[in-house]
């Protein structure tokens, strides 16, 4: 019974399937996921810059 209480009061998760943080994490956590958003960014920039320079080359005789 004290184990459904505790559980009934415990903080929600904000997704579906999330396990619920304590929000002491949430700044951390929202630079983390910059960082990784930045990384991704870098990645396709590159990615795309050379899928380019590839197709150009092909051009020229």
């Amino acid at each position: 019974m004290l184990r459904a209480d505790y559980y009934e009061r415990a903080e929600k998760p904000r997704y579906l399937g999330d396990a619920a943080l304590p929000l002491e994490f949430d700044p951390y956590l929202y630079r983390l996921e910059q960082k990784e958003r930045a990384l991704r960014i870098m990645r396709v920039r590159e990615q795309g810059a050379q899928a380019v320079a590839d197709a150009l080359s092909g051009l020229n005789p």
